[in-house]
């Protein structure tokens, strides 16, 4: 997909286990699949501690980024004030999954 967007080959694999993954204690996050799936990977599961942004800052404030960069100019866009949603942003929102996605990973490579 890298490659497709910048229109020439990558000069190696962009992606990589991780050692550690730091999650919420939301239900998604103890998912027994996900949880599975990370020990097949060999990557130790570390729970955030509670209320503790500090603990997952460069996640947080890469959803900052892209919800300011990118999701806020997109239409149906339904996050921040109420204001600034318009008068019918389900109307609005008309993104397949696969639309959304070649958004976000064009956005990705190319800002």
């Amino acid at each position: 997909m890298i490659a497709e967007f910048t229109g020439h080959r990558v000069a190696a694999l962009p992606f990589f286990a991780p050692e550690t993954v730091t999650t919420d204690h939301g239900g998604p996050y103890k998912n027994h699949d996900l949880v599975e799936a990370e020990t097949e990977i060999g990557c130790r599961i570390l729970p955030a501690r509670v209320l503790r942004q500090t603990d997952k800052f460069a996640v947080e404030r890469q959803f900052l980024t892209i919800q300011t960069m990118l999701f806020e100019h997109l239409l149906g866009f339904t996050g921040g004030d109420v204001a600034d949603r318009g008068a019918d942003p389900e109307r609005d929102a008309s993104l397949t999954l696969a639309q959304a996605e070649h958004i976000i990973a064009t956005w990705i490579v190319q800002i």
